[in-house]
């Protein structure tokens, strides 16, 4: 499976957000943009496809940015990679020769039809609040290690 640069950073924004809004101020596009190493233009396009989707909202105004739009307990890994490329989580079929053929059929209906339903199954199990604790919990991890001096 290959993912796109767009579900990549648009996955990474999310998480950004979720992260940096807890205490319930909006994170801008330029904070994103530097703390990621994102384009800001590019991270512009990403987050229009991720608040039509309604998973973030923009703020305007003097402390403008971005949020989160629903409880991050609600919105799903799978939520997020569909709104940014609903191919990724499609059904997958091998059908080179035509519905009629035994193997073909056999194939997509023993190996693709699973593994696709076990991907979305996956991805729809996992929600933002854990990628986001994951994300802060190694953060923390990797900027609390400690320095030994000789």
């Amino acid at each position: 499976m290959k993912i796109s640069t767009k579900v990549e950073f648009g996955i990474i924004a999310v998480i950004d957000i979720a992260s940096h809004s807890l205490n319930g101020n909006a994170v801008t596009t330029p904070e994103i943009a530097k703390r990621q190493n994102i384009s800001k233009k590019y991270l512009e396009q990403i987050l229009s496809s991720l608040s039509s989707a309604g998973l973030v909202r923009g703020q305007k105004g003097s402390n403008g940015g971005y949020v989160i739009a629903k409880d991050l307990k609600e919105i799903t890994f799978k939520d997020i990679i569909n709104a940014l490329d609903a191919n990724v989580l499609s059904n997958v079929y091998f059908n080179t020769r035509g519905d009629d053929d035994v193997m073909i059929r056999l194939i997509d209906n023993s190996l693709w039809s699973k593994m696709s339903s076990y991907l979305q199954e996956y991805a729809e199990s996992i929600t933002l609040a854990q990628l986001c604790d994951e994300y802060i919990k190694n953060n923390e991890i990797e900027h609390n290690i400690s320095m030994y001096y000789i």
